[in-house]
């Protein structure tokens, strides 16, 4: 334990002794957000309203270093939320790969375990961005030291077990969480989280050159070529004034090429029928363009939003490589589609090589108490992390027409949902009144708009 993390661990024991005892959900809301305030590192915190019934919800910023390493050096304030019920029952740690929001919402898991739950956004996002902006200290580490730091600060409010989540990203974010800080938490449920070998990681295009029926590849190749054939005619129906990053004609270029990819990644087999053919106009082609993978994806708004992804993807996490043989003659950008040309510009990005392997290593070797879940036609999916059922880490895969970037416990079968649920009820240690309330929760599925419905995903 080095110097800083002894004095964390100091001063929640004397938030402890300020904040008194936990107390059950039925403590009066204002004297719970007055707890909340008396805790380490929280800089404010306000109570919300929420619709979720028998919760409170409040939103808090956490002053953070911007470099772990150098405690005494800049700070920034990063936002999270907690949705509280009870504080002897479990809490769920959403640790967000993007921005959050700041309303009330819950995760699958959270409903399902009946449980409290903190939403962190992750740095270099949103307001939670240090000013100015060292992209270096964007890293796997200091977002983990960032969870780190807020898991010492609340963990005497709510003293059970904690699981970590998050889908896409946000699940990729958990799980780096555990490498760094494997004993924060007592389990961790990553949903859809890939691992990349570098930033054009041709294992993805092989995976999709057999996935699907023949004549739905054959159908979606005749859409790519004819989108190019057809570029000149199409790039005047493009809005004007957004693409200064890219430009339209590659953002178009980008566009066409990523439409297979992200076709599987949140559609299904029975879409096959609305690929257009090759005999579509150029607004039917738009059309299409539009409503898988959109246009508005490469322009600056977005771009500027995702930076801090596309930094990391350059930089540690790799991405995806897309195939380009039989577009060819008629691309005009070829193999540009990579993370290190997207913003932020004029950073230095340089591409770390051993860390994933690092990281997928530890998790087949060491990682304790994992539940993975993937989609089997997810393109991300297809570099799931390998386990081993002795550390006591499951890997639940959904097939069919859920199986997408979708995937989630809801879409399991129920006895793979259960077995889920027990597993972590029984590492969590909970009590037989928090068991009892989460078997309740799971006898009905969680409302439709759940935390998972407002993640985004992996792009």
């Amino acid at each position: 334990m080095n110097f800083w993390q002894m004095a964390r661990g100091v001063l929640v024991g004397l938030a402890f002794l300020v904040a008194g005892a936990p107390a059950h959900a039925q403590t009066d809301p204002a004297e719970w957000l007055e707890r909340l305030r008396a805790l380490p590192g929280v800089s404010s915190a306000v109570q919300a309203s929420s619709s979720i019934p028998g919760t409170y919800f409040y939103r808090l910023t956490f002053r953070q270093p911007v470099d772990h390493a150098v405690p005494d050096g800049a700070t920034f304030e990063q936002r999270f939320t907690v949705l509280h019920r009870d504080a002897i029952a479990p809490l769920v740690l959403v640790t967000d790969g993007y921005g959050s929001s700041m309303n009330a919402s819950q995760a699958e898991l959270t409903h399902y375990l009946a449980a409290n739950q903190i939403r962190v956004e992750h740095r270099f996002f949103n307001a939670s961005t240090p000013t100015p902006r060292d992209w270096a200290k964007l890293t796997i580490a200091q977002s983990a030291a960032d969870l780190h730091a807020i898991n010492l600060s609340l963990k005497s409010l709510y003293p059970s077990g904690w699981v970590s989540t998050g889908a896409s990203k946000s699940g990729m974010t958990s799980l780096y969480y555990r490498y760094y800080y494997p004993d924060d938490v007592q389990a961790t449920v990553p949903y859809v989280a890939p691992t990349s070998h570098g930033t054009y990681d041709r294992r993805y295009a092989t995976f999709l050159s057999t996935l699907g029926p023949s004549d739905c590849r054959t159908k979606m190749q005749a859409f790519q070529v004819a989108a190019l054939q057809q570029r000149e005619a199409i790039l005047p129906l493009i809005q004007d004034g957004q693409h200064a990053h890219l430009g339209k004609d590659r953002a178009l270029e980008f566009a066409v090429l990523e439409t297979p990819f992200t076709f599987w990644q949140y559609l299904s087999e029975p879409s096959c029928s609305q690929i257009p053919p090759a005999t579509a106009t150029p607004a039917q082609l738009l059309e299409f363009i539009n409503a898988v993978v959109g246009i508005e994806f490469y322009g600056d708004a977005t771009l500027d939003y995702y930076a801090p992804y596309f930094y990391q993807s350059a930089t540690q996490l790799g991405g995806p490589g897309y195939e380009e043989k039989h577009l060819a003659s008629l691309l005009r950008y070829p193999g540009e589609d990579v993370p290190e040309n997207y913003p932020p510009a004029n950073v230095n990005k340089l591409f770390d090589a051993g860390l994933m392997p690092a990281v997928e290593y530890w998790v087949l070797t060491q990682a304790r108490r994992f539940i993975f879940i993937y989609g089997q036609n997810d393109p991300w999916s297809t570099n799931a992390f390998r386990r081993m059922a002795r550390n006591e880490s499951y890997r639940f895969v959904v097939p069919g027409q859920d199986g997408n970037h979708g995937a989630k416990l809801v879409t399991l079968t129920p006895a793979e949902r259960d077995s889920a649920l027990a597993k972590l009820r029984t590492w969590l240690g909970m009590t037989p009144k928090a068991i009892e309330a989460s078997k309740k929760a799971a006898l009905t599925p969680p409302p439709v708009r759940t935390l998972m419905n407002e993640d985004r995903y992996l792009r």
